[in-house]
Formats: structure tokens, C-alpha cells, sequence
């Protein structure tokens, strides 16, 4: 019997200028927390999903309503992913592996394929591929028990010095808030998450 498919479609937006968040939180890392030295680099998306046409949801009213966009602040991607069997985001899988087709397939933006090295747009969208000698670990966290159509959320990436299976334990540690000197970006007991390195 085959697994039913599931169709997600996804909003990435990550601000145009600095992101004080990501920059606040990058300096305490680096300064307070074990393997602090190891991060390059911090950047941040805000994430909003759904599957389906779940009330009639669909991308362009995302992007008309200002609580999820907002073209002053924010620049934006689209992207659609299909898969067989449940959804990525089940509360189950909290700290396991993000899927790696996550987010999908790109079907929007408001970059400009010349700005830039107009490479890959999920990069674009978190300040560019990870150099040489470097990883990209990127987190996805959202809140425990979320419900409605939309389910909203962060993507965090942090880039590592060090190769893939060490980031990616390192960028865990640096952004999962499990012990004293462990995380900052995300509370396991109030939010799932998800994490890959890339």
C-alpha cells in the first residue's frame, strides 16, 4: 500500500538589512557559549507552511497580509515540496534530521537573479553558501502544539568551521537550549525542532 503524498507549500522571508536578532545573538554565542568559536556566521528566516489549499490559503495571500511579509523589511522566497507519507513536521520527530528536500522546489522570489553570484535561492535567503573549510547547519524550530492552517516558525542557519558530522553536533549544541552553556535559539521544552548540515 503506498503512503499518502503531501504537498507543502512554504514562505522563507529574511530581512533586507541587518537582522539585530541574528547579529545580537551571534556575538553572545561566540563569546559565552562552548564551541562559540567555531561559528562564522548567523542568519535567520521566518517561515510560514501549509499543505494543500487548507482554507484557501495560497501563497499570494501570504504575501498580500503583512503579518508574514512585509516588501519594506523583508525579501521573500517560495518554495513547494511534495512528498509521499507525513509531513516533516511532525512533533515526533523533534531533533532528528530535517528532511533534505526541505523546502522544496523554489517557485518565487522578489531577488533579482543579478544580485549577488544569483546562485541557489534557499542560500540567497540565509547570507550565502557556506565557504570552503565551512558548513551550513540550518535549524528549524516551531512552537510545540501549533495549530491552524498556517504553522509558523524559524529557520536558523549557522555557519561552522569544520567538516559536515562535527558541525553538525556542534550547531545542535550551539543552538539547542539543553543545558547552561548549550543553545540559545531554541527552547526544546516549548518548541520542536529540526535540524541538517549542508
Amino acid at each position: 500500500m503506498s503512503s499518502p503524498t503531501t504537498s507543502q507549500t512554504t514562505l522563507l522571508t529574511s530581512h533586507k538589512g541587518v537582522d539585530l536578532h541574528a547579529a545580537t545573538a551571534l556575538l553572545v554565542m561566540k563569546d559565552r557559549l562552548e564551541g562559540g568559536h567555531l561559528l562564522d556566521g548567523l542568519f535567520r528566516c521566518e517561515l510560514h507552511t501549509f499543505w494543500g489549499e487548507a482554507g484557501g490559503l495560497s501563497i499570494a495571500r501570504l504575501l498580500d497580509t503583512g503579518r508574514y511579509f512585509n516588501p519594506n523589511k523583508h525579501h521573500y522566497g517560495h518554495f513547494e515540496l511534495t512528498l509521499d507519507g507525513p509531513s516533516w513536521l511532525d512533533e515526533a520527530l523533534s531533533g532528528n534530521l530535517l528532511n533534505p528536500q526541505w523546502p522544496g522546489l523554489p517557485e518565487g522570489t522578489d531577488l533579482d537573479p543579478t544580485d549577488g553570484d544569483g546562485g541557489d535561492l534557499y542560500d540567497r535567503l540565509l547570507g550565502g553558501a557556506a565557504a570552503d573549510g565551512f558548513t551550513a547547519v540550518d535549524v528549524v524550530s516551531y512552537p510545540q502544539g501549533q495549530d491552524g492552517p498556517i504553522l509558523s516558525g524559524v529557520l536558523w542557519r549557522l555557519v561552522i568551521r569544520g567538516d559536515t558530522e562535527a558541525s553538525l553536533e556542534i550547531g545542535s549544541k550551539l543552538a539547542v537550549a539543553s543545558h547552561r552553556k548549550e543553545g540559545l535559539l531554541v527552547n526544546p521544552h516549548m518548541e520542536c525542532w529540526q535540524a541538517t548540515a549542508r
